[in-house]
C-alpha cells in the first residue's frame, strides 16, 4: 500500500443523526450511510467514515492563505468533523473522493481539508474543481509546493499513486514551481516510465534536469503526508 487519501470536512450538523438525516433529505437513496462505509448506490463506489466531535482548533485551515477569515469563523462553528479515507490510491479514486466530498459540502460542510497534503480548499473551490476535466485541476486539489531547509517539494502525489517531485532551494522559485507542477502533470497525464539519470526538460526555454529517486525526508513515515515512493529530485543539467 502506497498511503491513503484522507478528507476532512466540518459539518454543521450536531450529530451523525443528523447527518445521515440530511443526506436523505437532499439525496434520497443515492448514498448509504451505514457504520464505517459510505457508499454510492449508482456506482458501488465506497469509502470509510468516521464521525466525531471538532475542538475549537481550526489547525490546518487557520494555516492557509487560501481560507478566507469568514470561512475560518463557520469552520469553528462546525460541532462535528467528518473524515473521509480511502485505503487506495490513483487518478480515479481521487475522483471519487472529491464526489463525496462535494456531497457533505452539500449538506452544510464547511470547507475541505486533504489530511494526506496538508492543503485546505474553500467550499466554492471545491465545487468548481471536483468534477473537472483538466487534470491540473484536480491535482492542484491534491498537491502542494513546500519550501523545505534545502529544496522546494511537492506534498501529496502519493494521493496519486506516485511519487513527490523536489528541486534544490538555490533555484529561482518562480523556475522551481513551474517546473515541478509541469514535472508532476506530466506524469499524471503520460504516465512515464522513469529511471535515475534520465533527463526532463518543461519545454525549449528552460534548462533540463537530471533525476534521481530518493526517499521522502521531510514527514515521518507515520505521517499522512509521508510519500513512501519517495521523490524524483531535479537536479539541473550544466548549460553545454
Amino acid at each position: 500500500m502506497t498511503g491513503k487519501i484522507v478528507i476532512s470536512i466540518p459539518i454543521e450538523s450536531k450529530s451523525r443523526q443528523e447527518i445521515a438525516s440530511a443526506l436523505l433529505e437532499r439525496y434520497g437513496t443515492d448514498y448509504l450511510f451505514m457504520g464505517r462505509i459510505f457508499q454510492s448506490t449508482a456506482t458501488n463506489e465506497t469509502c470509510q467514515i468516521s464521525i466525531s466531535a471538532k475542538s475549537n482548533d481550526v489547525g490546518e485551515f487557520a494555516k492557509q492563505d487560501k481560507i478566507s477569515h469568514r470561512t475560518l469563523e463557520k469552520v469553528n462553528r462546525c460541532p462535528q468533523i467528518v473524515y473521509l479515507t480511502s485505503t487506495e490510491a490513483g487518478y480515479q479514486t481521487c475522483l471519487m473522493m472529491n464526489k463525496f466530498a462535494k456531497v457533505f459540502l452539500n449538506i452544510g460542510g464547511a470547507a475541505v481539508n486533504i489530511e494526506s497534503s496538508a492543503i485546505a480548499h474553500e467550499s466554492s473551490v471545491w465545487l468548481d474543481r471536483y468534477n473537472s476535466q483538466d487534470a491540473f485541476d484536480i491535482y492542484s486539489l491534491y498537491v502542494g509546493l513546500v519550501e523545505g531547509n534545502n529544496s522546494y517539494f511537492s506534498c501529496g502525489m502519493h494521493n496519486f499513486g506516485k511519487a513527490d517531485v523536489s528541486i534544490p532551494i538555490g533555484e529561482d522559485i518562480g523556475l522551481a514551481i513551474y517546473v515541478m507542477n509541469v514535472f508532476n502533470y506530466y506524469r499524471l497525464t503520460e504516465s512515464p516510465i522513469l529511471q535515475d539519470g534520465h533527463t526532463f526538460r518543461p519545454d525549449i526555454e528552460s534548462p533540463s534536469y537530471q533525476l534521481q529517486l530518493v526517499e521522502d525526508n521531510e514527514y515521518e513515515a507515520s505521517s499522512l503526508q509521508h510519500n513512501s515512493l519517495g521523490r524524483w529530485h531535479l537536479n539541473r543539467q550544466a548549460e553545454r
